[in-house]
């Protein structure tokens, strides 16, 4: 198992030439939120934006979008119909899958979706995905049997919890051996796994694992995942392979966690103040 290093990552990272423009870092589509939980799709959203993807869209119920352009108008809206979970319509997502055909992008799915992650996953999942990031209710809909193909480049980034689930263990056994359930899981469904939580492990299917040691437990709060997400949907939107993307996110999310920690505490830490930290953090390296 190796350790993730900072200059593992910023190795990694894209760098930006003068001739560049917002095609040239990818397009990331979110389809995230729902009347129930709302904030998760603005985190998810401007951890991705932070993270330097091109383009952000998010297909989302008015209520939703009205917040997440608010606090980022530099998100894209697909405005979506309500349906009676508190999702977007069926028919919405198709829509949302269409318009992403032709030029694919990296789909972001499952932050605050709620009950509604079960009936669109499979519709999402027939595109044709640049890559695609699973977290949340997504992995959720995933463990109870969704069908659909997962696309090629996939990352799945679950919780303790959600892992048990995926697995069809207990929470105890994943924690009793968090290497062996990040391998399983990432042999298990063919993609990158991420097993969050304290010495987060990035796993891939030929048996490449890696742990991070940054990150404190101010993190332990709801949203922390979802700004997790954006990150990494914005680093495979810029052409990180997946293992090397959920190693740099997974890094470079904990380093600016500590960086707030130390600024404000973690106790009053929130899942968003640490992208002020994020910027601080690759602003030393010039990117």
């Amino acid at each position: 198992m190796q350790t993730i290093y900072a200059a593992d990552v910023f190795a990694r990272l894209p760098k930006r030439t003068a001739d560049s423009n917002k095609g040239s870092f990818g397009r990331v589509a979110a389809v995230a939120g729902s009347l129930q939980y709302r904030g998760a799709a603005a985190l998810c959203c401007e951890g991705a934006l932070r993270c330097g993807a091109g383009l952000v869209y998010l297909a989302a119920v008015e209520p939703v979008l009205q917040l997440v352009l608010t606090r980022t108008p530099e998100c894209c809206a697909l405005p979506c119909q309500t349906a009676p979970d508190g999702g977007i319509t069926t028919e919405d997502a198709e829509a949302a899958r269409r318009q992403f055909a032709e030029s694919p992008a990296v789909l972001l799915a499952g932050p605050g979706l709620g009950g509604s992650a079960k009936r669109l996953l499979p519709v999402l999942l027939c595109a044709p995905w640049r890559a695609a990031v699973l977290d949340a209710d997504a992995l959720n809909a995933l463990a109870a049997g969704t069908p659909g193909r997962l696309p090629p480049a996939t990352v799945l980034t679950p919780h303790p919890g959600e892992m048990a689930r995926l697995l069809g263990k207990t929470v105890a056994e994943i924690q009793a051996d968090r290497p062996g359930a990040a391998l399983a899981c990432a042999k298990k469904y063919g993609c990158v796994a991420v097993l969050k939580g304290a010495g987060t492990l990035v796993a891939a299917p030929d048996g490449r694992l890696a742990r991070n040691e940054t990150g404190n437990p101010g993190l332990a709060r709801g949203g922390s995942g979802d700004v997790l997400a954006g990150m990494l949907a914005a680093l495979l939107a810029q052409g990180l392979a997946p293992f090397d993307a959920a190693l740099c996110a997974v890094w470079l999310h904990g380093a600016a966690a500590d960086r707030c920690a130390a600024r404000e505490s973690q106790l009053p830490m929130l899942p968003h103040d640490i992208l002020q930290d994020l910027g601080a953090l690759l602003g030393e390296q010039g990117l």
